[in-house]
């Protein structure tokens, strides 16, 4: 056996080990734009506007957790905060960095693009989700007992909706230019008309899957369609199977976007 070949095994590992440190700085990096960026700004704002509007409903006479859950919850954050902070992290982690030119500079790097597509990725998911886990805490808190009740059912659906909404926008992100405008565009025809449609079509969308698990959880306080006719025509699944659906999807997503990274040629970066 020769020096060279002798040498190949600690060679091979010095190779990895260079290049989990090298993603570890790219995480760390990833994690710091983001939180100084004019994102987080915005995600401030509106989670303090609808920290106002749940403190002004938490001062009426009758509250229940049905009704927090129906007139706050749903509307503000399932509905508006949540898709929003995955937008604003989403599509501007790489797509920011590809409309103004800096992303050249870390595809010239020895770093493998599926190694940079899935550190973003999980940067991404890490900010979504403390995002989404501490303004739905707040909102809960601000609500009194009732929001108290639904912390811990809104929870998970929150959390892996989160999830599964910064790994759709990421990855258009990385696609196509303006993933900001094309993500906005998804939310507001596939996430918000379709849900409102009778039949199985919605079960392209996410946030079908996270009604599904919050209806599912909450049933001892009565959350979900209310009539025969009304869940008829939501034909909702179990909130186990909704659960799997979202964990296979993000799965999938996060495979698929590293794969299309590593092949993208990003010619408009010269």
């Amino acid at each position: 056996m020769s020096v060279v070949d002798s040498n190949l095994p600690a060679q091979q590992t010095f190779s990895v080990m260079r290049t989990v440190r090298a993603c570890v700085f790219l995480f760390r990096l990833t994690l710091w734009r983001q939180i100084a960026s004019r994102q987080t700004l915005v995600n401030f704002g509106l989670t303090t506007l609808c920290a106002l509007i749940v403190a002004a409903w938490s001062h009426r006479g009758h509250r229940t957790a049905m009704g927090f859950s129906d007139y706050m919850l749903l509307p503000t954050f399932i509905g508006f905060l949540m898709p929003i902070f995955a937008i604003s992290y989403g599509s501007s982690t790489i797509g920011g960095e590809r409309e103004d030119q800096s992303l050249i500079y870390l595809l010239v790097t020895p770093i493998p693009r599926a190694a940079i597509y899935l550190t973003k990725a999980i940067a991404v998911g890490v900010l979504v989700a403390l995002w989404s886990g501490g303004a739905l805490t707040l909102l809960c808190w601000l609500a009194g007992e009732p929001g108290q009740k639904l912390l811990l059912v809104y929870l998970p659906a929150s959390l892996l909706g989160g999830l599964m909404y910064a790994s759709v926008f990421l990855l258009l992100g990385a696609m196509f230019r303006h993933g900001t405008i094309l993500s906005l565009a998804y939310w507001f025809f596939l996430e918000v008309l379709l849900l409102q449609m009778p039949g199985t079509v919605k079960r392209i969308t996410v946030s079908y899957y996270i009604h599904c698990m919050l209806y599912d959880a909450g049933s001892s306080f009565k959350l979900g369609p209310r009539n025969d006719a009304d869940r008829e025509m939501f034909a909702g699944i179990s909130g186990d199977s909704a659960a799997i659906v979202l964990v296979f999807s993000i799965l999938g997503l996060m495979t698929l976007g590293s794969y299309a990274f590593s092949k993208r040629e990003y010619t408009e970066l010269g």
